[in-house]
């Protein structure tokens, strides 16, 4: 009887124990999905679901922002008037093509300032013809409202009413790391879509032929080509954080460095080309060079100081100022041609990105402090800031 014994109280024991780990496994599981719940409703991590889009929409899911912003998504086609070998106008031929973005259902469309232009021997001029095409196949004759070389934007108008305009996403809600889509037509295949994240923010580069510095401009791994130029940048909610301009490519196709021209500047320059005609630029009245020379290199300072027969050696950090207007605003504070700026309010100037920084968010009228060398002497002064127009 003894054995009888011994296997009910290990049949009891067995029982107990199986009903302890279920319970142990099931407190467990019941810990384990409220630190889940108290992590996903924490403020310091990022709802797994886009908010405001329509439904709840995976962030790895971009249907619905898709189909949302491709038909406020265009293509341009450009031509120009060409010359025989005997200098005689010929008929118009394609330029060049890009993507745009209509930001009005009554036809206004934002794009690059280099898309609808060409470049000539004397610089880079309006083409003869835009042509654009909606994603619904209509084609249009565009015409240019407005360039801002500076920033590399242009606005147009087509004769068209009842478009789908995009909607802008809020200003300053950009965020490394966000999911975004690059829309546009890349190399000629119309209403495509990339997706990536924001890889960094505030970056500074030229623009074409150094006609400026696109400041803060949003870099992004989104698949960004040939053709996606003047494209959107929109985030997983399919609102419009930056328009696609430029990549960084030693093969002339997406290596995962593109650059977007944020929303505040798009914005802003709509609005003036709107308003005035052109965007206004606070300025010193200065003509710069598109490369400017670094005067840190001894040589240059030296081949400087020989070719313009200056007495006096030149400092060796600042920007080089080749022109001078007299009667502008560092002209009448004693700048003269060849002088050397280094300081336009708190920001210090060492290359041309630091000058156009430095008054992107002044106005005409505002007064600056600046600070030069000119004939052996550095200066400090006073200046106000005049309307330089697109210079």
């Amino acid at each position: 009887m003894n054995w009888k014994k011994t296997l009910g109280y290990a049949a009891i024991t067995f029982v107990m124990v199986f009903g302890a780990v279920v319970l142990a496994l099931q407190y467990d599981r019941r810990r384990t999905n409220d630190s889940l719940t108290r992590i996903l409703n924490s403020p310091e991590v990022p709802s797994m679901t886009v908010q405001n889009a329509p439904g709840a929409q995976s962030l790895a899911d971009f249907r619905v922002a898709a189909r949302k912003v491709l038909p406020s998504v265009v293509s341009i086609e450009t031509a120009a008037r060409g010359r025989s070998m005997f200098d005689r106008e010929v008929s118009l031929f394609p330029a060049g093509s890009g993507s745009g973005v209509v930001i009005s259902a009554d036809g206004y469309i934002v794009t690059n300032n280099h898309v609808v232009t060409v470049e000539t021997r004397t610089g880079r001029i309006p083409a003869d013809a835009v042509r654009v095409e909606l994603s619904d196949g209509k084609s249009f004759n565009a015409r240019v409202v407005g360039l801002d070389p500076r920033a590399d934007l242009a606005l147009l108008k087509i004769e068209a009413t009842g478009l789908t305009p995009i909607e802008f996403a809020p200003r300053n809600s950009v965020e490394v790391g966000q999911w975004v889509m690059a829309l546009g037509n890349p190399m000629g295949y119309e209403n495509t879509l990339s997706v990536g994240v924001v890889s960094s923010l505030g970056r500074s580069l030229p623009t074409d032929e150094g006609a400026g510095v696109l400041i803060d401009s949003i870099q992004t791994d989104a698949a960004i080509n040939p053709g996606n130029s003047g494209g959107a940048l929109c985030d997983a909610n399919g609102r419009l954080i930056g328009i696609n301009t430029a990549i960084i490519s030693q093969t002339g196709g997406s290596i995962g460095i593109g650059f977007a021209i944020p929303i505040n500047r798009v914005e802003r320059t709509v609005r003036d080309i709107r308003e005035l005609g052109y965007v206004p630029y606070a300025g010193l009245g200065v003509t710069l060079l598109s490369r400017p020379i670094s005067l840190e290199i001894a040589i240059n300072r030296q081949r400087i100081q020989q070719e313009t027969g200056m007495r006096t050696p030149l400092p060796d950090h600042g920007l080089l100022i080749p022109q001078v207007d007299p009667q502008g605003p560092a002209g009448r504070a004693g700048m003269r041609d060849l002088s050397v700026l280094f300081r336009v309010g708190d920001r210090e100037i060492n290359e041309l990105a630091d000058y156009h920084q430095a008054l992107l968010n002044h106005s005409a009228g505002d007064r600056v402090e600046i600070e030069f060398w000119v004939n052996g002497e550095t200066k400090t002064a006073e200046v106000v800031l005049a309307d330089v127009g697109r210079g």
